[in-house]
């Protein structure tokens, strides 16, 4: 039996059937048969934590793709989840410890942001000037790079940016990343910033509309994403954007970001540091 070592705060805590959605090497994704937690994931602890994700130790298992199957049925009862694959695997939830989540936001100095976004553009730029192995000196030409659409004014028309969802390559493709990043911001913000609530319900709006244009997986991140709900490195992102005074904890938070997927968590922090110029740098 393996033991799950975290689990989300959205992780259910009532019994379930379900099916496996996807399986990775490292990962699987799980559709269940509950209205409010339709969908659950099984992560690796190196993975980012997720608010619907068990983190487990999964590298005695190898390659997940081996031993468990697409379509292979799930239940989960008295807190331990089987899957009914080939290998049956067993997963015991109780011992799990819920993450911790960022403290909502209370104030806005603009000259520690300004601070922490020059940071974390130069840290960002340079990651994927060397990784494109060109120059992008600076958020904007990495959108541009990218292909993503944004509009004049944020203020005007921010619904434009969901023209991306479904755009690029990947189980997230890059505008749905970069919509994430925004998205978390604006949430963030929006208890203390009224233009920064009003884009977030226009978006509430319009993304539903389009969310049919990308992925399974993708779409489920949106999903939460509209009711305010974000991975753990996401979300200390945006906290420590706000309120981190030394260039360390900002280092490690873009870090811990970047090391998200293949280009996911870049993707994600240029749409964070694009909405906050946007909204207050501007």
């Amino acid at each position: 039996m393996i033991l799950a070592l975290t689990m989300g705060y959205l992780c259910p805590d009532q019994p379930f059937n379900g099916i496996v959605h996807s399986v990775f090497r490292r990962s699987v994704n799980i559709t269940t048969d509950l209205k409010e937690t339709p969908w659950v994931s099984l992560l690796d602890d190196t993975l980012p934590a997720t608010p619907t994700a068990y983190q487990c130790n999964f590298r005695s298992q190898k390659d997940l793709t081996t031993i468990i199957n697409v379509g292979d049925k799930v239940f989960m009862r008295g807190g331990v989840i089987r899957i009914c694959s080939s290998s049956a695997q067993a997963i015991n939830t109780l011992a799990a410890t819920n993450w911790s989540q960022a403290p909502p936001l209370s104030l806005i100095n603009k000259k520690r942001i300004k601070n922490n976004i020059l940071i974390a553009e130069e840290i960002l730029t340079k990651h994927v000037s060397e990784k494109e192995k060109q120059p992008l000196h600076s958020v904007c030409k990495y959108i541009q790079h990218l292909g993503l659409i944004t509009p004049i004014c944020i203020y005007s028309f921010p619904e434009q940016i969901t023209e991306n969802i479904g755009y690029g390559k990947g189980l997230t493709p890059s505008g749905d990343d970069f919509l994430l990043g925004v998205l978390a911001v604006l949430s963030g913000l929006s208890q203390i910033h009224l233009e920064a609530a009003t884009a977030y319900q226009r978006f509430q709006l319009h993304v539903p509309q389009n969310i049919s244009k990308t992925t399974d997986i993708s779409a489920h991140y949106l999903s939460l994403a509209l009711s305010r709900h974000f991975s753990k490195p996401v979300q200390w992102l945006v906290y420590y954007l706000f309120t981190a005074t030394d260039r360390p904890t900002m280092e490690a938070a873009i870090t811990t970001n970047l090391n998200i997927g293949s280009s996911s968590g870049a993707d994600t922090i240029a749409g964070i540091v694009y909405c906050i110029n946007e909204l207050l740098l501007s």
